[in-house]
């Protein structure tokens, strides 16, 4: 897939007081797709009200004619699939209404391959596992839950990736993705994620507690990586006739930082 531009940005008061770029990771006749931050919403729904919404963001951009997006041939917003806002990584967007279409129905017929990674404490001795506990939206809280009686399909596969002294780099697989399933499949199966709050006692990791003699400068120390520890980076097309290449979204540099941070004082209690 050819990359016309390397990013898509939008100025001060759309997402935020800051300018932003989305880098762009894929672009051809039928699709682009761009690396999401942590922290931004892919769609409004009620559970992610007052978040940055890059697909209205982007709606706003068309209606006032952005070269940009002309010149990507971007002719309206027609999200492939939705990405939870805690979680980074490929967010891919079709071109038009009929490759949305086709696009839709490939990702709701186990024809898009989504394949994550996440950083986490792991409760169990198993290196690759699979989760295919149903899942369905809490009637009350904003979560999801386990329910064989009213909850959807799914099933997410697990396999150990290495070691980062107490904490292991997992690689997450599935070919749907329901709202919070892989934090939530993760969970059930003694994977802590790192920055994970809602379905298991992540915590976060710290460069005071991993550097012996280390004391932050000045004010509150923040962590490393500020975010939910999962990153989708690939999106895998198997679609007959169509000869769709992967796309791929590296992870976020502070990822990048932590994991080498981790690699660096490994032998330290986090």
């Amino acid at each position: 897939m050819s990359q016309k531009s390397a990013f898509i940005s939008f100025p001060p008061g759309y997402l935020g007081s800051q300018p932003m770029k989305f880098p762009l990771l894929a672009n051809d006749e039928r699709l682009f797709a761009v690396s999401k931050p942590a922290g931004v919403s892919c769609y409004q729904h009620e559970w992610t009200l007052g978040k940055p919404d890059f697909s209205m963001a982007l709606r706003r951009e068309l209606l006032n004619g952005k070269p940009q997006l002309e010149r990507l041939g971007v002719k309206g917003v027609f999200r492939v699939y939705n990405l939870d806002a805690e979680l980074s990584g490929a967010l891919v967007f079709a071109k038009d209404e009929e490759n949305e279409g086709l696009l839709k129905n490939a990702a709701g017929s186990d024809q898009l391959r989504f394949r994550f990674h996440l950083l986490a404490r792991a409760e169990t001795e198993e290196r690759e596992f699979a989760c295919d506990l149903p899942i369905a939206r809490h009637f009350h809280d904003r979560r999801m839950l386990v329910s064989h009686k009213t909850g959807k399909r799914s099933e997410t596969r697990f396999r150990f990736l290495r070691p980062f002294g107490q904490y292991q780099l997992w690689e997450a697989e599935c070919t749907e993705m329901r709202l919070h399933q892989v934090r939530l499949h993760a969970a059930e199966c003694g994977l802590m994620v790192v920055g994970e709050e809602l379905y298991s006692d992540g915590g976060q990791v710290y460069l005071s507690r991993l550097k012996r003699g280390y004391l932050p400068s000045k004010g509150r120390e923040r962590p490393i990586y500020p975010h939910l520890c999962v990153h989708l980076v690939e999106v895998g097309f198997s679609l007959p006739g169509l000869d769709l290449e992967p796309v791929m979204a590296p992870l976020p540099s502070r990822f990048e930082t932590l994991l080498k941070r981790l690699d660096e004082h490994r032998g330290s209690r986090g």
